[in-house]
């Protein structure tokens, strides 16, 4: 059965390397014309899927099929065939969407270059000077959709191409085990943010629908994958483990969270102190704590309702050493903090929770980049990376934006290769 997962994993990378590598070639060649063609096809599907549904809601007299999503899915899909032959709103609409995601991510890098001058950070500049090319881009395709075109159709087509050639390179090397042991990093072109932030939720609606067909249900915690391998094989080797939090209560709930878990303690970096939040909620003082594993895992799931991917790792003794100088470093920028019995919205903070009944250990940051937090950029897995990181993790984003399902993406990548990093899957 392994084998078999391993083999489907791998040949569903080398084809979406493939289709990424083409599509960007194509885009490259007529980014107009791809357009256009991915239109009617997405017109078609909507044609398609509400004249089935009209069928088997008045011929098979399926009571459950709802013909007013149909009638709606045809009309749509007609309205938007039609506008596709005769006018350029379809396409201008997408690069619309380009447009305002660039600027997106310009107020991303913006906000995050104001953070580094504030705290008197170095290497700010990147930030800066990224801000100034993706409010431009972005402004420019807004204001002129027909000027910026072309433009916007290379830089997708180059992306597209590196997406291919970055999943083609896992394809083909998914079993090669040659260099597990290194701590070299290599740049993983990941997908858009935007896509890579709704990894978690897909991922727990997943493992909801594998509940569903079986009949016990009473016990979360299910090991869904574990490699086998033999103890003489892991003999100088430690373990540590990546928690990827997820839930249905809420929007941000569905994005994620990531802990690290090292020797039983559990690490989390948050923006925890609510009295300290500005940016509507986004920004505030990076708190990191530390806490028993059992009792952190309780508290998710009975308290939090959060449902816990929990990912093992195997280190070999370089990595574990490396981490533990990470450790060290991270130890030397904090200073242990009081968290405020004050309450917020009638209920005590998380952090004075997590101090009065699980004895956490909750501190702030001296200095660096982590004394203040911002969710979409300096975040819980910025830090997981910064540490995780000094093992080899190959999971380096150019763009220095990393969300918690590009992490879960790649632990799950890992977890179906042969290579030893990530021994199982353990669902709470």
């Amino acid at each position: 059965m392994q084998e078999k997962l391993r083999a489907v994993s791998r040949r569903r990378t080398i084809l979406f390397g493939l289709v990424a590598l083409i599509l960007g070639a194509i885009v490259l060649w007529n980014g107009n014309l791809v357009a256009r063609l991915g239109i009617s096809f997405l017109s078609l599907y909507l044609m398609g899927t509400g004249l089935s549904d009209l069928f088997f809601r008045f011929v098979l007299r399926r009571k459950e099929v709802s013909s007013l999503a149909a009638f709606w899915r045809l009309l749509i899909g007609l309205g938007l065939d039609l506008l596709n032959d005769y006018t350029s709103l379809p396409l201008h609409t997408i690069l619309l969407i380009l447009g305002l995601y660039q600027l997106f991510m310009a107020f991303i890098y913006g906000v995050t270059y104001f953070l580094f001058r504030q705290n008197k950070i170095k290497g700010g500049f990147r930030f800066l000077l990224d801000t100034l090319i993706y409010t431009v881009l972005g402004l420019s395709t807004i204001i002129a959709p027909s000027a910026d075109r072309d433009l916007q159709f290379v830089f997708l087509g180059f992306y597209l191409i590196s997406l291919g050639l970055s999943n083609l390179r896992d394809g083909f090397f998914f079993d090669n085990d040659e260099d597990r042991h290194t701590l070299k990093r290599r740049t993983r072109i990941s997908l858009p943010i935007v896509i890579a932030a709704f990894v978690p939720a897909e991922r727990l609606n997943q493992f909801n629908r594998f509940l569903q067909g079986r009949k016990e249900q009473a016990d979360l915690a299910e090991s869904l994958q574990d490699k086998s391998w033999p103890e003489e094989a892991k003999e100088g080797f430690s373990s540590m483990e990546v928690f990827i939090h997820t839930s249905q209560t809420n929007f941000f709930g569905a994005l994620g969270h990531v802990d690290i878990c090292y020797q039983g303690q559990v690490i989390s970096y948050g923006n925890y102190d609510p009295f300290s939040e500005r940016l509507f909620g986004m920004v505030g003082d990076g708190v990191l704590f530390k806490v028993e594993r059992e009792a952190y895992i309780d508290l998710c799931k009975k308290e939090s309702q959060k449902t816990l991917f929990v990912y093992q790792l195997q280190l070999t003794k370089e990595q574990d050493q490396a981490i533990r100088e990470r450790l060290a470093e991270l130890d030397d920028l904090t200073y242990p903090w009081e968290p405020s019995s004050r309450l917020k919205d009638g209920k005590p903070i998380y952090p004075y929770h997590l101090k009065k009944d699980l004895e956490a250990e909750i501190y702030k940051f001296k200095d660096s980049r982590f004394k203040t937090y911002f969710v979409l950029s300096t975040n819980c897995v910025l830090l997981a990376d910064s540490i995780l990181g000094r093992a080899g993790t190959d999971i380096v984003d150019p763009q220095g934006i990393i969300a918690p399902g590009t992490y879960q993406a790649y632990l799950q990548y890992e977890l179906a290769s042969k290579r030893s990093l990530v021994l199982a899957e353990t669902i709470y």
